[in-house]
């Protein structure tokens, strides 16, 4: 009769600790929701003072005040609700998380860029022409990052960290071989948990690298009769 204890035990008091955790997220998911509807507020009022192209200056600087705020705003709301979103992808895995993370982010600038437009009035093809040579500097100048961050995107289509577990990256380029879990995946670099060691290792190198799969060896170490 002695043997459901530890298991019943055990339940009850993962009930606290579950109660706890929705308690401190869900304040949190509502502060960006809260933040989210101030933007759009923002935004709305903006719409309505005739952009860049308001004949009075005074206009035009209320109309890039109002930008501003907005971007402000929006950053804000997409990094609250993207963490809120990684924290609840948890229970499918620290990779799974980060994906969702990164896909919530890239929608949510795409949105913010896309607002601003609007508000300042500003055409996307009228942007795309002017900012060509602009752009082109840009690139040879970020080259890196833009490979980093593109990597990124290809890393979050293919999945090839997604529900793996402990993964082993075989490159040449990063010292050898490198055991541990997957923490997240960001828009530069993906941190890879070796041990309680965490490497930030850059999506360019890790989309050249080769990844296995290894078995989850945390509770073979346990010593015998534990």
């Amino acid at each position: 009769m002695t043997t459901p204890t530890p298991l019943r035990d055990g339940t009850d008091s993962q009930v606290p600790r579950i109660g706890a955790d929705r308690r401190r997220w869900r304040p949190e998911l509502r502060r960006g929701i809260g933040t989210a509807a101030l933007a759009t507020a923002v935004l709305s009022i903006g719409s309505t003072l005739g952009g860049l192209h308001a004949p009075e200056l005074s206009t035009k600087l209320t109309v890039i005040g109002f930008a501003v705020a907005f971007v402000v705003l929006g950053v804000i709301a997409t990094r609250a609700i993207a963490s809120q979103v990684a924290a609840a992808a948890t229970r499918a895995g620290a990779g799974t998380a980060g994906a969702a993370k990164l896909l919530f982010q890239l929608v949510g600038y795409l949105v913010v860029t896309l607002g601003v437009l609007g508000l300042l009035t500003i055409p996307l093809q009228q942007l795309l022409i002017g900012g060509a040579l602009t752009g082109v500097v840009l690139g040879i100048a970020a080259q890196q990052s833009l490979a980093n961050l593109f990597a990124g995107l290809v890393l979050l289509a293919t999945r090839p960290l997604i529900g793996r577990g402990r993964v082993r990256v075989h490159s040449g380029a990063l010292g050898g071989p490198l055991d541990g879990h997957v923490v997240e995946m960001g828009l530069m670099y993906t941190i890879l948990d070796m041990d309680g060691e965490n490497l930030h290792i850059p999506n360019s190198a890790l989309l050249g690298a080769a990844i296995s799969t290894l078995p989850d060896t945390s509770t073979d170490d346990a010593p015998d009769g534990v």
